[in-house]
């Protein structure tokens, strides 16, 4: 048969002009929280319960990168924060200040358009590239590549993160 054990118990109150001894644990029965004691504090040092702890955000959904879903991937965070991205590619052929555009779908829709867009991009004949954002969305927006030199294909990868 098991044992049993009951620890020294009583309500905040009681707790409030308690003084217990060094390595003494007790249960405030009003809060339901357990006070571990050092022999000089009054009332002794309170310990959290698991729903009163701020815990690190963690994450709780994911998507991974697939030719089905246009290699677009998204991480969503317990908080409602949202990291997000994917691969775009333009092919054609443009002249020096042309500005082939792409809209963007985002995978995992955001709460608001105030998020933010990090991009990484090239061409195929190492020309230089201008690339702005426009038309944010909850579910997308448009890269517009502004061309310095005569191009065939535009090619990049973007970050959203937000909430």
């Amino acid at each position: 048969m098991s044992r049993q054990i009951q620890i020294r118990r009583g309500t905040e109150e009681e707790h409030t002009n308690f003084t217990g001894a060094v390595g003494e644990i007790t249960m405030d029965t009003t809060n339901k929280t357990l006070r571990i004691h050092d022999g000089e504090t009054v009332g002794g040092t309170v310990l959290a319960k698991q729903e009163d702890i701020d815990v690190a955000d963690y994450v709780i959904e994911t998507q991974l990168p697939t030719a089905e879903n246009n290699y677009t991937w998204f991480r969503k965070y317990k908080s409602g924060w949202i990291e997000q991205g994917g691969f775009y590619s333009l092919s054609g052929s443009w002249g020096a200040g042309s500005a082939p555009s792409k809209s963007i779908i985002l995978p995992c829709p955001m709460s608001n358009n105030k998020y933010c867009i990090t991009m990484a991009r090239g061409s195929s004949d190492g020309m230089i590239l201008t690339s702005i954002c426009q038309n944010l969305t909850t579910t997308g927006f448009n890269i517009i590549n502004y061309c310095t030199a005569s191009s065939s294909a535009v090619s990049g990868w973007w970050r959203v993160e937000g909430f």
